[in-house]
């Protein structure tokens, strides 16, 4: 007798390891469930199923070739119940055997965790704490673990209830700082190292203070100045050296020399005793006054014209006259009006002649002024250069009796003999399409040039700054009248007022123009404070060639960089971007005292991470750019640098140097950077001799 049972099934077929068979495309498959073909089908009509075993119908060979074991899904879906089954794939899948439902699986394994951080008891006795997971369908505990102090990981370590809770500290090169749990992070806040500034301070920790930051006197600052007082003020093993200042007698002013701390030797004259010499020897104002000059018989009746008192202006004339009617003594007369002379009327007796004005110190033209207006030509060149070229005539002014000029002191301006003021005399060609020998020829004329300075404004460079602006000042004024050459100033890092303490600023302050534009923002960095930290110079020159780069050089898109926290820029990343021109030479220099460092976040990293731009990247840019120079300024201890870094859990020296990205692309030079406006002027001239000057390349 055969049992038959009415079953309606609606199930997802899911086929033991080895079928061939593929569940429906529509349905989620079990974990453990094989393949089956995509015939099968996912719904069965109600069929007359026997309950007992009918494969021993079959023989052996059918069995194999059409007899399939499989595990249908069995309802309340909400929980894993199955049944194994046969089917009869050579008999339009016809179900053959099905056996009753089993449950599976006790929780779903797709969601391993079901309890975190459940309380649990330790074989002695002690509180611990595990997790409810989901293994393979099984429910399984983990391991009773013993609660132990709270540490920043995700889980309760402390079994009270509460995950990461607590203070929490940490501990950077500069000590011990507290720190913040976040998700399982610990974020430290403690006082890292920061670039070291003059400030009698560790700032980066490395048990040094203010290394290679203080002056010649081992202090912060400038160097004071020296002083006369027997000692080395300035610290240059000189005591008192080159210190002159004006001075002045009764009679002029001169200058004097300081010697073994005090001043002397003042080359103002001195008052003398009058003398019968025609001159006001004690400077009263009074010439041979309180003497009795004689002069010769043969010189009575000869009238000497005169400039000087009692007349108060004008030329007078003074004579010799007999002292006695025997005319043996001889006297000279003062200096007096031709009108007394001559008995002519009406007649002032202190009004000379008016006469034109000549540089005697004397108001020879009564117009009670003294050697005004009066001016003349001077030339101490080569007469053939004179107004040839840049060579030009100075002028002379007269002052007080005196040809001269005037040089500025301090605040004030001292009048210098002989001072030939505004001459330009021949001096050595330089490239600058300017005849600067004035031998009427221009030897080298300038290619199209464009040229970007970035400046270090970071604290350290106290010393450095005012030798790169006079520098630069100099030498842009050299070459501020060529079209040919463009100029770009890049600065940072520097924090604006009103900005917190982790934004600084790298700033495009002009981009690739004119002269006038370029040296007004040079001229405003006197207003801008050295207070930042964090020099992303290795970044400012990606960023300023990003754009003209072959792309297959470039490591990272800008559009897919950020800042690290620490630092800003203006414009934004993604608009720095420089003017350059298409056939242009090339020319980026850099000023810092500082390592290559980077402050931009890889793509996809946190933000509070950085170096995303190495040396290697930077070369690889200057590379992939035609036609480009690198020229640096920088300390010698900067030119081949390394740092530490953890990489891959394990220390690794990572190159920091900036003489890589000189000798990169066109190659560019290193300099030493030093607080020497000449020598600082002398290395940028070298720098537009090997870059704007000479024929275009072809």
């Amino acid at each position: 007798m055969k049992l038959f049972v009415k079953i309606a099934i609606v199930l997802l077929f899911f086929v033991s390891c080895g079928t061939d068979f593929a569940p429906s495309p529509t349905k989620q498959p079990l974990p453990d469930e094989g393949k089956g073909p995509a015939s099968i089908p996912d719904v069965f009509t109600i069929q007359d199923i026997p309950i007992y075993n009918p494969l021993d119908e079959y023989d052996e060979q059918y069995k194999q070739d059409c007899l399939k074991q499989v595990f249908l899904r069995c309802p309340p879906y909400t929980e894993y119940w199955i049944a194994e089954a046969w089917i009869d794939v050579c008999d339009n899948y016809n179900v053959i055997l099905i056996e009753n439902c089993r449950w599976q699986h006790e929780c779903d394994p797709l969601d391993p965790m079901i309890v975190e951080n459940q309380p649990c008891q330790m074989p002695d006795g002690g509180e611990g704490i595990q997790d409810v997971v989901c293994d393979k369908g099984k429910v399984q505990l983990t391991e009773c673990t013993p609660c132990t102090e709270e540490v920043c990981d995700g889980k309760d370590n402390d079994c009270d209830g509460d995950i990461d809770e607590g203070e929490y500290t940490c501990e950077t090169e500069c000590g011990e700082g507290p720190a913040y749990c976040v998700d399982g992070v610990l974020i430290c806040e403690a006082e890292g190292p920061e670039e070291e500034i003059c400030d009698y301070i560790d700032n980066d920790c490395d048990g040094e203070t203010d290394e290679g930051q203080r002056n010649a006197c081992n202090k912060c600052g400038l160097v004071p100045e020296e002083i006369c007082n027997s000692f080395d003020d300035d610290c240059d093993g000189q005591t008192d050296e080159n210190l002159i200042r004006e001075c002045e007698t009764i009679c002029e002013t001169g200058h004097e020399t300081c010697m073994f701390g005090i001043w002397s030797m003042c080359t103002a004259q001195p008052p003398w005793p009058e003398q019968c010499n025609g001159e006001d020897d004690d400077c009263n104002g009074l010439v041979d006054d309180g003497l009795e000059c004689e002069c010769q018989l043969q010189d009575v009746g000869v009238l000497i014209p005169c400039f000087e008192d009692p007349l108060i202006c004008g030329q007078g004339y003074k004579t010799c006259e007999c002292k006695t009617p025997e005319c043996l003594d001889f006297i000279i007369t003062p200096c007096k009006a031709a009108c007394t002379l001559f008995n002519l009327q009406p007649c002032d007796p202190i009004y000379g002649m008016i006469f034109p004005e000549i540089c005697n110190n004397w108001d020879d033209n009564c117009n009670f002024l003294i050697d005004e207006n009066l001016y003349k030509a001077c030339y101490e060149g080569p007469a053939i250069t004179k107004n040839v070229g840049e060579c030009k005539e100075g002028e002379l002014v007269c002052a007080a009796g005196n040809w001269g000029g005037y040089v500025e002191s301090g605040m004030s301006e001292v009048f210098v003999e002989d001072y030939c003021d505004g001459q330009v005399l021949p001096k050595e060609e330089i490239c600058n399409g300017k005849d600067d020998d004035c031998d009427g020829i221009i030897e080298e004329d300038l290619t199209e040039t464009d040229i970007v300075f970035i400046i270090d404004m970071s604290g350290s460079m106290q010393q450095e700054i005012d030798a790169i602006i006079t520098a630069l000042v100099s030498f842009s004024l050299s070459y501020q009248d060529e079209p040919n050459i463009n100029w770009a100033l890049i600065i940072g890092p520097y924090r604006e007022q009103g900005q917190g303490a982790y934004q600084e600023q790298l700033r495009l302050k002009t981009n690739l123009g004119a002269f006038s534009s370029f040296l007004a923002s040079v001229q405003d960095i006197n207003n801008i404070a050295l207070n930042g930290g964090h020099e992303p110079l290795y970044d400012a020159v990606y960023l300023s060639i990003n754009d003209i780069c072959d792309p297959t050089m470039l490591e990272y898109q800008v559009s897919d960089l950020n800042w690290k926290y620490t630092n800003v820029s203006t414009p934004e990343m993604n608009s720095f971007i420089l003017d350059w021109r298409e056939d242009s030479k090339k020319v980026i220099v850099v000023f810092t005292d500082e390592q290559g460092q980077s402050y931009i976040t890889k793509p996809g990293e946190s933000n509070t991470s950085g170096d995303a731009i190495t040396q290697e990247i930077v070369v690889d840019a200057i590379n992939g750019t035609e036609d480009l120079k690198v020229f640096v300024f920088s300390p010698t201890g900067t030119k081949t640098s390394t740092k530490s870094q953890y990489l891959n859990g394990t220390w690794t020296q990572i190159p920091t140097g900036w003489e890589p990205l000189t000798s990169a692309g066109d190659a560019g030079q290193w300099f030493e950077i030093v607080t020497d406006s000449a020598q600082m002027f002398s290395n940028l001239m070298e720098v537009l001799e090997d870059t704007a000057c000479g024929t275009p390349d072809e």
